[in-house]
């Protein structure tokens, strides 16, 4: 596992990943903690980046939802190992407790709080979200902000919820926590 310190400076190397990454997938590659054998979803995987960026320097479980079928079946090819499906971020098809991280380099758009809640559901205890977000507001209709992204994020259960820096994009990061009676 990384620590924070350890994360900071990776980050270097994170910023020099070539033309396929951009700014909001950085963020969460930047920010997430990843340890050997962990099981990863990103939420909005696109064409990929971000799982092949992590399938490179780990020994890792990859999945990945698309938005597009033709996305999905793209990935699939270029990662054999990677188990990625066509699907919608509210409505995520595994199973309760599956993954260890979620990487979500995307806007939330519609029902934010079913995504949330859906992300908590998967998410092992001790697992960790982690959410790329605009450092300004160039947030376009329909998103939510970052004030509202963390509000949802602990309504659905997530504890530590913070935002951190990373280029023009940060991280809103969250843990799934066994609560501990006071």
């Amino acid at each position: 596992m990384l620590s924070k310190t350890q994360s900071l400076n990776k980050l270097p190397a994170v910023l020099n990943l070539g033309q396929r990454m951009n700014a909001q997938m950085r963020a969460c590659a930047t920010w997430a903690t990843i340890e050997e054998h962990d099981k990863i979803l990103d939420m909005a995987c696109g064409d990929g980046a971000l799982l092949r960026f992590f399938n490179d320097r780990y020994r890792v479980n990859l999945c990945g939802i698309c938005d597009a079928p033709e996305q999905a079946r793209a990935v699939r090819e270029q990662l054999d190992d990677a188990d990625v499906i066509y699907g919608q971020m509210e409505d995520i098809p595994w199973r309760n407790d599956t993954f260890d991280a979620l990487l979500l380099p995307a806007a939330i758009r519609g029902d934010g709080r079913r995504v949330m809640e859906e992300a908590y559901r998967v998410l092992r205890m001790g697992g960790q979200l982690v959410m790329s977000m605009p450092l300004f507001s160039v947030l376009q209709e329909g998103d939510l902000s970052r004030r509202e992204v963390m509000r949802i994020m602990q309504e659905a259960g997530f504890q530590e919820v913070s935002f951190r820096t990373s280029g023009l994009y940060g991280a809103v990061v969250g843990w799934k926590k066994k609560d501990i009676p006071a």
